[in-house]
C-alpha cells in the first residue's frame, strides 16, 4: 500500500501537461530540437492533413493542409515557458506559422509511467 500512496503523491504534486504543436510539414523537427534542448524527451510526431475549409484555416493562421503534429509531455510548471520558446522560434506571431496549446493531464497510473513521461528515470521511486 505504501507504493500506491507514493504514486498518488507524485501525481497530485507534479502535474503534467500535454502540449500539442501544429506546424507545417517538416517544421516538426525544429520543435523536437527545441524540446530536446529543454530535456523534454517524450515526444510523438504525427503527420496530419487538414480537411477544414480554407476560411477556418485562415482564421487559425494555418496555411497549407499538410501538418506535423507534435505531442509533448511536460511538467505543468514548464508548459508556459516551452510554449513561449516554440512560439518565438517558429514565429507563431506571423500568420500561417502554427499553433500550440496545452491539455492538462489529471492523472497518470503507475510510478514508472509517470517517470517515463517526465523523463525523470534517474530519481529513486
Amino acid at each position: 500500500m505504501a507504493q500506491n500512496e507514493r504514486i498518488d503523491t507524485i501525481c497530485s504534486t507534479q502535474r503534467l501537461d500535454l502540449i500539442f504543436t501544429i506546424v507545417s510539414r517538416g517544421r516538426g523537427e525544429t520543435v523536437l530540437e527545441l524540446l530536446r534542448e529543454n530535456k523534454i524527451l517524450q515526444n510523438i510526431i504525427c503527420h496530419g492533413h487538414g480537411t477544414a475549409p480554407s476560411s477556418i484555416l485562415e482564421m487559425l493562421g494555418l496555411g497549407a493542409t499538410d501538418k506535423d503534429i507534435v505531442l509533448s509531455f511536460v511538467k505543468a510548471e514548464n508548459s508556459k515557458k516551452i510554449i513561449e520558446q516554440i512560439s518565438k522560434k517558429l514565429e507563431f506571431s506571423k500568420p500561417g506559422h502554427g499553433i500550440a496549446f496545452t491539455v492538462p493531464l489529471e492523472s497518470v497510473a503507475g510510478i514508472m509511467s509517470f517517470k517515463f513521461l517526465t523523463s525523470d528515470l534517474t530519481e529513486e521511486a
